[in-house]
């Protein structure tokens, strides 16, 4: 069987130096992609002629109107350019480890959908482990209903996968990766995971930093993860991160089961006073019905009394004259 071929796309909106720094990680991949597309979102920063300055023959630049919002439909177009088995979207500011492709390319015979592990750098460079194995039913359960973990550069999905779902929707506001992952599960697509954390995700949302503080250290990163020595350091200190994550996690798991042990006995007694007032408000009811039926037995009883004396009433007055 032929190895897989990939397509990386990269949607942008003005970000030129933090692009050029992505299309560099994603050229420098053991497992070399096909290609390269850099989807310019209205971009008026010389983003394209950037890009094109690289080079490489894989990189082409699509120089598109400003679409809506995150304008999510132009990724559609790197779907119908891809002509690859699979493609990743990597983001703007993120950076992928000269292995990520030759890692999923070692999963794709199992699945239409796979995620790898990414380490989130903060602004002091402090490292944070995310990701999902969606192949797990809870993971799985967990992304199509309230929450995604896993970065939209860290989940590698098969192209005619994606298009038999329709591919990304321009009409959703924010999440637009979230909602097409959510689509393909629906539609039965398998997904598995990797072991090792090949993305360096840097949060847009949130991240208090000047605009050139950003790109230095993006750039800082690429310099690292370019560096044999210095990527193995790396792969060690992002293994030590996932031990802290799972830590955590566990520790949340075990206050979550606290919790749930708590609510559970205050539920039980709840049911069980309510129990109680409920059976008690019965026997009250029940008292209450047969006083109105006797109530109403007098009460028919008088009527019936009232009604002879009327009678009786008028006899005597006809008597009387």
């Amino acid at each position: 069987m032929s190895p897989p071929s990939f397509t990386i796309a990269i949607p942008t909106h003005n970000r030129r130096d933090t692009v050029v720094l992505a299309v560099r990680s994603a050229l420098a991949q053991e497992h070399e992609p096909e290609r390269v597309i850099v989807l310019c979102d209205g971009c008026s920063d010389g983003t394209a002629e950037a890009v094109a300055a690289l080079g490489d023959d894989r990189v082409l630049a699509l120089e598109l109107e400003k679409g809506p919002g995150y304008a999510y439909d132009h990724r559609n177009r790197a779907l119908e350019r891809a002509g690859t088995d699979f493609i990743v979207y990597l983001a703007d500011d993120d950076l992928l480890l000269p292995d990520h492709l030759a890692e999923v390319a070692r999963r794709t015979a199992e699945a239409d959908i796979v995620c790898t592990p990414a380490g989130v750098v903060a602004p002091d460079d402090s490292l944070e482990w995310v990701g999902a194995d969606w192949s797990v039913p809870e993971a799985r359960d967990r992304v199509l209903t309230t929450s995604n973990s896993n970065p939209m550069a860290s989940v590698a999905v098969r192209v005619a996968a994606a298009q038999d779902v329709g591919g990304w929707d321009g009409q959703v506001p924010r999440a637009g990766d979230w909602d097409l992952w959510q689509r393909m599960l629906r539609a039965g697509a398998p997904a598995c995971a990797t072991d090792a954390a090949t993305v360096l995700h840097f949060r847009a949302t949130g991240r208090v930093q000047e605009w050139e503080d950003r790109v230095a250290q993006n750039g800082r990163w690429l310099e690292r993860i370019s560096d044999g020595q210095q990527l193995a350091q790396l792969r060690q200190a992002l293994a030590g991160t996932r031990y802290v994550s799972e830590a955590r996690l566990l520790q949340e798991t075990d206050e979550l089961r606290r919790l749930l042990h708590e609510r559970s006995d205050e539920l039980t007694a709840f049911h069980r006073v309510h129990a109680e007032e409920h059976a008690a408000l019965e026997a009250v009811a029940a008292e209450r019905l047969e006083w109105i039926t006797r109530s109403e037995a007098l009460l028919e009883s008088h009527r019936q009394a009232l009604a002879i004396a009327e009678r009786e009433l008028a006899v005597l007055r006809a008597r009387l004259g």
